[in-house]
Parts: structure tokens; C-alpha cells; sequence
């Protein structure tokens, strides 16, 4: 492991703002944030830009980047820390175990519980354009029913991808898992936001609503700013529990 790396990764053990689980386990985060605000989930976060950048337009609402890579989560925390986002924890973890992080919270005696996460965010996950990787894609029916267990209801799932055929191979795998797909857009930054059926209200409200939907979606990653670089569209679907 070159020597850099490894620094970071040693140094990521001293950050406040970092979770580093020796094994899958439910975690208290309304102790972690000293609140119940929503939570909010991106997982395979990287360096998580989508994370820091929703938590700066939402301060009322808490946010977890999740991934594997420790150098990566170390740039992004140490960027989080300097810009004071209180708001904001990593864990770094597999998405496969993400549902012993985020176990349901438990309701009155004898009534089952209900997810603890309100959006899960998906930003440029590996489209695994083989067949035979088809089970490793972040959509994959598996993740789905994980992603089923720790959002509560109405919760939403967002995907953005440069991979046209990810976001088709979604589209199907989140109606056969019984979600609602309320938004597509094909070519982000050509097409407005279709919603599935228009529920914004109108006036002043709508376009207050619509701008924020901008904010939100013109994010941009290190991997989207390459895929637009290389010409590429960029894809995104809303869909919820």
C-alpha cells in the first residue's frame, strides 16, 4: 500500500466524523447526531460530494456516506470537518451489510418496526454491464429488499448514472420489488424533470419546489464531471417505498 495512502487511512481512525465498525451492527444515530432528524443515505459515496453538498443545502437533516475505500473517506470527512457540517457522518462499510447499520426502530410493543432512513442515493454505482454481474449492481433485486427494510414508508430511492442500460435494468427491478417510480430523466441536462404524475404545486411554491430539484440534481462528482467531459448523458430515476 503506498505510504500516503496508508497515512490516511491510519489518520481516518482519529476523525470524529468517521465509523469504522469492526463487524455489521446496529447503530444508535439519533445518539451519533444528537437528534431524530432524517437520515439520509449515499452509498458508495467516494469522497462523498453528493453527501457534503446535500447537507449544505439541508442542515435540518442528517446524512451517512457509505463505502469501502478509507482514502476516499478520509478526503471527504477532513473536507466535511473543515466546512463544520455538523450534519454529516461516514461509515465505511460494505453495501451489502448496510442493512445491520441501519436496523428498523422499534415501535410500540408488539407492532412491527419501520425504517430509520428516509433517502438512499445512489451516484454513478458500477453499472456491471456483464449479465453475469448483474447481481452485483446496486439495483440488483437483493439490494432492493434491503433497501426495503431500513427506508421507512414513502422513503425514496435516487439513482443518477451515465448507463443507459442501468437505468433500465432499475426501472424494471424497482417496479418488480414493488417501489414507485415517480421520476426519469434521460438526458439530465437537456430534458426538465418529468414526474409520474406532476405533483408539484403551482405559483410561487412550484417554482421555489423546482429549483431546489435543480440544486439537488445538478450535483456534481468527480465521475459525473468525467462523463460529461467525455460527452456522455447523464440518467437519473426517483422511486419510492
Amino acid at each position: 500500500m503506498p505510504r500516503k495512502k496508508y497515512q490516511k487511512i491510519s489518520e481516518l481512525k482519529t476523525f470524529a466524523n468517521v465509523l469504522q465498525p469492526a463487524k455489521p451492527k446496529r447503530i444508535n444515530w439519533h445518539a451519533i447526531f444528537s437528534n431524530d432528524r432524517p437520515l439520509i443515505l449515499e452509498l458508495g459515496c467516494g469522497s462523498g460530494v453528493y453527501t457534503r453538498e446535500l447537507a449544505k443545502l439541508f442542515l435540518k437533516k442528517n446524512f451517512v456516506g457509505v463505502d469501502t475505500k478509507g482514502a476516499r473517506l478520509w478526503q471527504g470527512a477532513k473536507i466535511a470537518l473543515a466546512d463544520n457540517l455538523t450534519n454529516v457522518h461516514f461509515l465505511r462499510a460494505r453495501v451489502e451489510n448496510i442493512e445491520s447499520y441501519f436496523a428498523l426502530l422499534p415501535l410500540a410493543k408488539g407492532e412491527a418496526g419501520r425504517g430509520s432512513v428516509s433517502q438512499i442515493w445512489l451516484t454513478f454505482p458500477d453499472p456491471f454491464p456483464k449479465k453475469r454481474q448483474a447481481k452485483h449492481r446496486l439495483t440488483a433485486p437483493k439490494f432492493l429488499e434491503m433497501y426495503k427494510k431500513i427506508l421507512a414508508p414513502g422513503g425514496e430511492l435516487h439513482l443518477k448514472t451515465d448507463d443507459l442500460n442501468l437505468l433500465n435494468y432499475s426501472v424494471e427491478t424497482l417496479i418488480n420489488a414493488g417501489f414507485r417510480v415517480t421520476e426519469i430523466i434521460n438526458n439530465l441536462y437537456v430534458f426538465p424533470v418529468l414526474s409520474f404524475p406532476p405533483a408539484l404545486p403551482r405559483g410561487r411554491r412550484k417554482r421555489e419546489s423546482r429549483k431546489k430539484t435543480n440544486e439537488i440534481l445538478y450535483i456534481q462528482t468527480v465521475y459525473e464531471k468525467k462523463h460529461l467531459a467525455q460527452g456522455k448523458q447523464i440518467h437519473y430515476l426517483k422511486a419510492m417505498r
